[in-house]
Parts: C-alpha cells; structure tokens; sequence
C-alpha cells in the first residue's frame, strides 16, 4: 500500500503568491523524486492556504525527500513565508 502525506502551509500576511509561486516551482523535483507515486498542490488565496496531497511508495521515501529538501535550505526559505506551523496528516492510501 501507498503512504498518503497531506501537507497545509499558511502564508503570513501578504504573502500567498510569493508561496504558491515557490510551490509551483518546487513541485516537479518532489514528483521526480525517487519513491513519489503522485504530487498535487491546491491553494485557497483567501485562506491564505496551499494544500500538497502527496502518494509515495513507502514512508521511507517522503522521509528522505524531506530530508533532502531540508538539506538544500528549501525548508527554511519556505518558512519564512509562512504564517503558522504547517501541519502534515499521514495516512495509508485504502484506494
């Protein structure tokens, strides 16, 4: 079974586009990932909101891509254009 990971940033004040921006540029290195099954993003402009859905084969993967992305100082320029703690949901994808 896939790993389903469920990640929702909140972009400080005046910041939603600079955020979704980053996103739309970031998201096709975490689809060629190696382990991502499928990468979608969503955002809410009004909620100040992007929601990443993610599948990879095993949680192994999602981890090392993080690991990864922590290590290239993406994390943290991401961040910095948050305006709450980002929150991820990890489920086991049923269908």
């Amino acid at each position: 079974m896939s790993e389903v990971f469920i990640l929702t940033l909140t972009a400080a004040e005046g910041r939603y586009e600079e955020l979704a921006s980053a996103m739309q540029a970031i998201l096709p290195d975490t689809a060629a990932f190696k382990g991502a099954e499928l990468i979608r993003a969503a955002g809410d402009p009004v909620a100040r909101t992007v929601t990443i859905y993610e599948v990879w084969d095993t949680a192994e993967s999602q981890t090392a891509y993080a690991t990864w992305r922590g290590e290239r100082g993406d994390s943290a320029r991401l961040g910095a254009m948050l305006g709450a703690a980002p929150t991820l949901q990890h489920l086991t994808d049923l269908f």
